[in-house]
């Protein structure tokens, strides 16, 4: 079950694993997590490949030169992680369906449509929360855990 989770750790290696995909994308990756961030209660492994899914998703969107930004802060009693990329957003038609089994926006051969899907079970599993916000330019990505409590 969850258990404390130093989340920098996981985000900069995921940064490192698809640093490579970055370049090749011509996409800039910028990191932004203070360095006294708490650490979350969740499931490690599963919290790093929910970081792989959603950078690699983060990189597949924009367009050279974009802007990718991981980003993670305290918020009340939860450690909030965001991903947000600069690409051409996610239609409003689309946005609703975007955790739904099978669906995809990816050309066909290029996506399988589980992704975000088995993203949103590892996130609850960690018993956290997945939002995304999206417009032209701006796509949102929030993971909500709970903060470890410090020992009294």
């Amino acid at each position: 079950g969850p258990e404390p989770v130093d989340l920098a750790i996981g985000l900069r290696d995921t940064v490192r694993v698809l640093a490579a995909k970055a370049r090749a994308r011509a996409a800039a990756v910028t990191l932004d997590i203070p360095p006294d961030l708490p650490r979350a209660r969740g499931i490690g492994s599963e919290l790093n490949q929910v970081w792989l899914n959603l950078l690699d998703n983060a990189l597949d969107a924009v367009a050279a030169p974009g802007r990718v930004t991981l980003s993670a802060r305290p918020e009340n009693d939860r450690v909030v992680v965001r991903v947000v990329d600069d690409g051409p957003g996610i239609p409003p038609d689309v946005l609703p369906r975007i955790f739904d089994p099978f669906f995809t926006t990816k050309p066909p051969g290029q996506g399988t449509g589980l992704g975000l899907e088995i993203t949103r079970q590892l996130v609850r599993q960690s018993n956290g929360d997945i939002t995304v916000q999206s417009r032209p330019g701006h796509t949102e990505v929030r993971v909500s855990l709970a903060a470890e409590r410090p020992a009294p």
